[in-house]
């Protein structure tokens, strides 16, 4: 009966908050949080026992080579849950716990979920119908750019791995809630370094996105740069200073940068 109900509920859900997913109500939740301590009494139980007792809390941001990492951490799935989630939900796993996260240079991360719309998900992970349909107008790099500059900053009218990778990080109040924080390539032995400190082994690159060779024309980066303006100033900032807090990295972001965080 459960199997049969929960894809209604989850149907009349979406209508209610006007979201393509059921995970993005949460998101709208939290966005305008009321009642907090309500909030955590109904949801709290989505964050699962096995994610809550782990010392770590990895921040999974879409398309960032993350779901092995993921995977070595949890035997339960927490999806791409987002640091206002757990604020919302579980506000004491932000506190006792190492929290991390990946980042990737945004250009690529953009390439890969060209990728990953195109071919209607990854190895393991499939793009839902709903998405499909909304984003089903896009046929090439500059149909994908076009809808991401219509949309006007409202990342609910995406999928998860089109969002901003500080739409991850990024607590309401604009602070970026993470204890450390890596590039993904370029700095993944720092990772590796970091995780064997907790006895967390390093396994295999899962959910693996068919590529195809893009190269982005001069305008295309322009205008790519333009929608991701905060995500290509975090990745050129971690690479300077791997393993930095998101306290000092926020402190380093031009300020006209750090209004954007401010949802």
């Amino acid at each position: 009966m459960k199997r049969l109900l929960n894809p209604l509920i989850e149907r009349l859900v979406n209508q209610a908050f006007a979201v393509d997913q059921y995970a993005d109500m949460f998101e709208k939740l939290a966005l305008r949080p009321q009642n907090p301590a309500l909030i955590r009494r109904l949801f709290g139980h989505k964050v699962a026992e096995d994610v809550r007792r782990h010392p770590l809390l990895f921040i999974h941001i879409p398309k960032n080579g993350g779901t092995s990492i993921k995977r070595a951490l949890y035997v339960s799935d927490p999806g791409h849950a987002t640091v206002r989630f757990y604020d919302m939900v579980a506000p004491e796993l932000l506190r006792g716990t190492t929290s991390f996260a990946l980042l990737r240079d945004p250009a690529d991360r953009f390439l890969s979920g060209f990728d990953f719309l195109m071919n209607g998900g990854g190895s393991d992970v499939s793009i839902l119908p709903s998405v499909l349909r909304r984003l089903s107008g896009i046929a090439s790099i500059d149909d994908f750019l076009e809808y991401l500059e219509a949309i006007g900053k409202d990342w609910l009218k995406v999928d998860t791995f089109a969002r901003p990778q500080w739409w991850y990080l990024a607590d309401r109040h604009g602070r970026i809630g993470i204890d450390r924080l890596w590039l993904l390539g370029e700095q993944n032995g720092a990772v590796a370094d970091f995780l064997a400190g907790w006895g967390v082994p390093v396994m295999p690159h899962a959910n693996r996105t068919l590529r195809t060779s893009h190269a982005l024309s001069p305008p295309q980066r322009a205008r790519l740069e333009r929608i991701y303006a905060v995500d290509f100033a975090l990745y050129a900032l971690v690479r300077q200073e791997p393993g930095i807090s998101g306290d000092a990295l926020l402190q380093k972001l031009p300020a006209e940068l750090r209004s954007v965080l401010q949802l």
